[in-house]
């Protein structure tokens, strides 16, 4: 079922926002080069970040959307327990072959990392939020899609709501 909301749209611009910061960092992006993601759940991350872009002509679809933030919190789930610790464990010997600038950036980088995520899970958190009422008002309380998917359970874990 297709549907149009500004404030769902202002959440994954938010998104966007972070997400286009995040994965631009110099030494984020080093990182994310080895990360072991499908090609197909990096496809379902772009096309949120980018589903602005179809919002005016096409709407959104709630079962893209319950599953992309699926794929979006399985993303973050695996920054959070394997990039993170990758980049403490190798801090020390990466920052000795740095130049002083870069050394500067990859602490800040690493410092701030914790941050960036808990900023990406807010906006993800608010974003299943507002797709839940979204659901609910298009679709009842009794038939919402939210109780027909199975990964629903999933979501809420790794998303901690």
């Amino acid at each position: 079922m297709k549907f149009k909301d500004k404030n769902i749209r202002d959440i994954i611009d938010r998104l966007k926002h972070h997400y286009e910061l995040f994965v631009n960092n110099q030494f984020i992006k080093y990182y994310l080069h080895d990360f072991n993601i499908q090609k197909h759940d990096w496809l379902d991350i772009e096309d949120l970040i980018d589903f602005n872009k179809y919002y005016e002509a096409e709407g959104y679809d709630l079962n893209e959307l319950y599953n992309q933030i699926l794929t979006f919190s399985s993303f973050l789930l695996k920054i959070k327990n394997e990039i993170l610790p990758r980049m403490k464990s190798e801090a020390a010997f990466r920052v000795m072959k740095m130049s002083a600038d870069n050394k500067i950036l990859f602490e800040m980088t690493l410092d701030n990392l914790p941050e960036n995520i808990k900023i990406f899970y807010d906006i993800l958190i608010g974003l299943f939020i507002n797709v839940k009422k979204m659901d609910r008002n298009l679709n009842g309380i009794e038939n919402m899609l939210y109780l027909k998917l199975p990964y629903m359970r999933e979501i809420e874990k790794k998303l901690n709501v």
